[in-house]
């Protein structure tokens, strides 16, 4: 697929003084960029990322890929508070970067980070925004994803992009064409129906789960991950199947990722789908969407 990437790399450092404008900090009395996470530590949760670039990691789904953090490292930023989570409760839940501008590294920062490591000594099939919380609540995030595919272009490197997101902000235009530049858009969709999304994905912004899936939509090749779980929490019995069965094949992805926990979730009532029911969701997948699958 041919990408429009936007400017030339050689004009890309004259570019810093201006990008670095646009993300200027924009202090607010109720919030602190330096305060440290006060939830309860578990030792089996994931520590947050500490910087913007992390790994290569090897990823079932992915191969080896270098992880783009665009968020805090001391606090998650998120637009869900998913009880699933293996980083944890959401810290600061919200759907926009206003009044959160100081939580986020600037464009400048990302792109000498990204820069580096893309002239590292270190290998990678991909190049994954991921990280602290939701990556596409970067104020400039649309920018730096221009930004990137212009670097990858000019070294010409054989790397593609990826983006492990919530599909929260999809519905956003400058969030939804920069989505769309990514090679593999990797979007979650863990449920059929607004009750079960509340439960679950605990999104307390002014998203609704229909503005999500009409998000999902308009992106034309998504990739849908999907956690199932059970316990204080069940996506994963036949009902909850047959309704996200129904939005995966109004959405018609690509292919769809089915998975369930591998670490400590935040909530501690979750359980963990046994392989053989996540093999059944599988099955139904394919024989009822049409669907490519793959079980994790």
């Amino acid at each position: 697929m041919s990408r429009n990437v936007g400017n030339s790399w050689e004009s890309i450092p004259g570019q810093f003084d201006t990008l670095t404008g646009h993300t200027q900090v924009q202090k607010d009395n109720t919030v602190d960029a330096n305060m440290t996470r006060t939830q309860s530590k578990n030792g089996d949760l994931l520590e947050l990322q500490d910087g913007i670039i992390y790994g290569p990691l090897h990823s079932r789904r992915l191969g080896r890929s270098l992880g783009v953090n665009l968020l805090s490292s001391h606090r998650k930023i998120c637009s869900m508070d998913c009880c699933y989570c293996q980083y944890g409760w959401t810290d600061v839940q919200t759907n926009s970067a206003t009044g959160y501008n100081q939580y986020f590294p600037s464009t400048q920062e990302v792109m000498l980070a990204v820069r580096a490591a893309l002239n590292g000594p270190e290998k990678f099939d991909y190049l994954t925004f991921c990280g602290n919380g939701e990556p596409t609540l970067h104020p400039e995030f649309p920018v730096i994803v221009d930004l990137i595919l212009a670097m990858i272009a000019f070294l010409r490197l054989d790397v593609k992009t990826a983006i492990l997101s919530n599909s929260t902000t999809c519905n956003k235009p400058g969030v939804r064409d920069a989505l769309r530049k990514i090679h593999l858009p990797i979007m979650k969709l863990d449920v059929g129906n607004q009750d079960s999304f509340a439960r679950l994905n605990r999104c307390r912004s002014s998203v609704s789960f229909d503005e999500i899936v009409s998000g999902l939509q308009s992106l034309q090749h998504c990739m849908i991950q999907s956690m199932f779980v059970t316990g204080s929490v069940d996506n994963s019995a036949p009902a909850e199947v047959a309704s996200w069965l129904t939005v995966l094949q109004d959405i018609a992805p690509v292919g769809v990722q089915v998975y369930s926990l591998d670490r400590q979730p935040a909530s501690g009532g979750l359980r963990k789908v046994p392989r053989n029911r996540l093999n059944e969701i599988a099955a139904l997948v394919r024989k009822q969407a049409g669907l490519a699958v793959e079980v994790y």
